[in-house]
């Protein structure tokens, strides 16, 4: 099977040059980064302590660009950006604001601005492994439920699609840092049921120069602010 990275997907969907843009959880910081490299004008939103403190580190030089802040409750002004991304996080939200959410893209979005989500597919050897201390199959399904509201909103969907990835973590370690770093509330979860996650990381998972990976199905959406 071909296989793209999230970030080839927004590019192929999405101009970012000289567009502000907004990432809605951005983790680490890597798609701020990566966005800033092609000629967009960044801003990653980051509610998570741990997350927020890598996406720092990690750019000193650009403190301003990482927000403390959630996708519910965005602290920008009315049609201030290009662009709005989620990629894997709306699923964070909690279930009764993802629509919340998506209201906030819509009003800090500039008319004819993009909203851009990518929601990965609770299913494959991945998930298999992941929801043994978050299942997430039922928020997921929440999150396109809400996508599901988009025209209510004010959206015209563009495009719509799915796509094959690779998520690859260099051992076990960087695995669970990432996944407790996401949510520190998995972390009890991850202490319980250790050894069995190690155990079906390891079987799953195939091994390669880069370290451990897994295949996963992303579905995405490409919305325009009416």
């Amino acid at each position: 099977m071909t296989h793209t990275t999230d970030h080839d997907n927004l590019a192929a969907h999405v101009e970012l040059r000289d567009r502000s843009v907004v990432d809605v959880g951005c983790g680490a910081g890597g798609l701020v980064r990566w966005m800033r490299e092609r000629g967009a004008e960044p801003v990653g939103v980051e509610c998570g302590d741990v997350m927020r403190t890598m996406a720092l580190e990690a750019d000193p030089d650009n403190v301003l660009d990482y927000v403390n802040a959630v996708g519910q409750d965005l602290p920008f002004e009315d049609a201030t950006f290009d662009v709005v991304t989620f990629i894997y996080s709306l699923h964070h939200v909690p279930e009764h604001e993802m629509v919340d959410a998506l209201a906030e893209a819509h009003r800090v979005l500039r008319p004819g601005g993009v909203a851009y989500i990518a929601e990965p597919v609770a299913a494959g050897l991945g998930h298999q492994v992941s929801r043994l201390i978050d299942d997430e199959t039922e928020v997921r399904a929440h999150a396109q439920a809400a996508i599901d509201q988009a025209d209510a909103l004010g959206f015209d969907r563009a495009a719509q699609g799915s796509y094959a990835t690779l998520r690859t973590y260099a051992d076990f370690a960087a695995y669970e840092s990432m996944m407790v770093g996401i949510d520190p509330g998995r972390a009890a979860a991850m202490e319980t049921h250790r050894e069995a996650v190690r155990d079906l990381f390891h079987e799953h998972g195939t091994v390669g120069d880069d370290g451990v990976s897994f295949e996963s199905s992303v579905v995405f959406d490409v919305l325009t602010k009416r």
